[in-house]
């Protein structure tokens, strides 16, 4: 019986040895295959390390170097030059492909974050960036959370910040009111959140230390006063000639809409020199209102004078 319990024991610690090694056994990956190295294979390793040493000023030169590059690496590739066999083949497009990844990325991290240090941003660049961080960040060479990754990621922030602040400058410049009924009025409360935005923007730099840079943005929001100013002028300009010779028209019945000029007065014009005053409310600083608020009147009265002429021949 003592001769069985020890048979037992030492087959169960055999087995438990076994399971052991076993499991040791499959945790322990294999060495990579070491590199393919061939006359192709030792072309394309020099083109990429001239690529790393190659100063480049502009995105233009730096993609066709890159492009030439893989255009070789496809080339032989597809010949299958790339080693004796398939496997070794796609082995050393993987490595190849990779390492010019590596290389390209950093060069156009560095030139994209020379163009932002720059005063004037040139539009052909940042879509260049725009739709190569795209192409960067979406790569399967690109290790997520690595420090190529995070520099994608603030390059992608700030051109979104970037189009943020375009965006805004364009909902000025753009800004217009359509409602010209006799009753409607210019949405001051709108213009003065426009306005605000913009000064806020200015006060906290961009609120990007790179879109800071940009001189355009900069000339752009100091003209946001001026851009919704004359969208106001626009505004009261239409509701004008909207109304014009509304003195002689007549209703349905046939009776002249107004019977005294005193009364077109009332209606129309006193209510119109009212809004026209408005543009004068400590909110639009720009050098040329006083020459549009006495355009304005001037349009208004020559309509007052028309209808008190009207009147009198009446």
């Amino acid at each position: 019986m003592k001769t069985i319990k020890i048979s037992l024991a030492i087959a169960v610690i055999g087995l438990i040895t076994f399971f052991v090694i076993n499991s040791l056994t499959t945790l322990v990956e294999p060495p990579p295959p070491p590199p393919v190295e061939n006359q192709f294979t030792k072309i394309i390793d020099e083109e990429i390390n001239a690529l790393k040493t190659l100063k480049v000023i502009s995105f233009k030169d730096l993609k066709a170097s890159y492009e030439n590059v893989k255009f070789d690496i496809d080339d032989y590739y597809g010949e299958n030059r790339l080693g004796k066999n398939q496997s070794q083949n796609n082995q050393s497009k993987e490595r190849l492909s990779k390492n010019l990844y590596s290389i390209y990325v950093v060069k156009f991290i560095n030139l994209t974050n020379s163009v932002f240090r720059k005063s004037d941003w040139n539009p052909q660049d940042i879509t260049f960036i725009r739709n190569e961080s795209k192409t960067l960040k979406n790569s399967k060479f690109l290790q997520k959370g690595n420090g190529v990754d995070i520099q994608i990621i603030q390059i992608q922030n700030v051109l979104s910040k970037y189009d943020e602040i375009n965006k805004f400058i364009s909902s000025c410049k753009e800004f217009s009111y359509s409602n010209n009924e006799l009753n409607s009025a210019f949405p001051i409360t709108t213009i003065k959140q426009k306005i605000s935005r913009a000064v806020t923007y200015k006060n906290n730099k961009l609120e990007n230390s790179f879109v800071n840079n940009c001189t355009v943005l900069h000339n752009q929001l100091n003209e946001t006063t001026k851009f919704l100013f004359n969208a106001h002028v626009r505004f009261l300009n239409g509701k004008i000639d909207r109304y014009k010779g509304w003195y002689s028209k007549k209703d349905p019945s046939g009776e002249y809409t107004f019977n005294s000029a005193g009364a077109y007065a009332d209606e129309f014009y006193k209510k119109m020199k009212n809004e026209i005053n408005g543009l004068d409310n400590d909110i639009y600083h720009v050098s040329n209102l006083d020459n549009e608020y006495e355009k304005l009147i001037a349009k208004l009265n020559k309509e007052n004078s028309n209808a008190m002429t009207f009147f009198s021949n009446n």
